[in-house]
């Protein structure tokens, strides 16, 4: 099964359209965090006290997957929402949330407790 190279390194699977990148991204959030669809597809963020996470607009984002670590060591959570603010999971510390787009909806595909 062959992957088509886009230019800003993200690789196509063929078959579910599905779209991987390599990086991350580490970071403390001072506020509310908006997610574009050339963002790091690995998300290391502290909350700073609890802070919000969005997701990127659907109709952008079709096979693309977001994992998000809530990074810090307090009773801090980050809400991870769709475009529309709904939110789609509540991360608290130490949690692992892995978040998929099918081009209609954002998906909670799992929630990990792995320090």
């Amino acid at each position: 099964m062959a992957e088509t190279l886009l230019p800003q390194s993200v690789a196509v699977n063929p078959v579910n359209g599905l779209r991987v990148r390599l990086g991350h991204n580490e970071e403390t959030m001072t506020g509310t965090k908006t997610l574009t669809p050339q963002d790091a597809q690995f998300q290391l963020l502290d909350p700073n006290g609890g802070n919000n996470l969005d997701l990127p607009a659907v109709e952008a984002s079709q096979g693309l997957f977001f994992v998000v670590k809530n990074t810090t060591g307090a009773a801090e959570n980050i809400v991870v929402r769709d475009a529309d603010g709904a939110t789609k999971e509540t991360l608290g510390s130490g949690k692992w949330g892995i978040f998929m787009c099918d081009g209609s909806t954002w998906e909670t595909m799992g929630v990990l407790s792995h320090a």
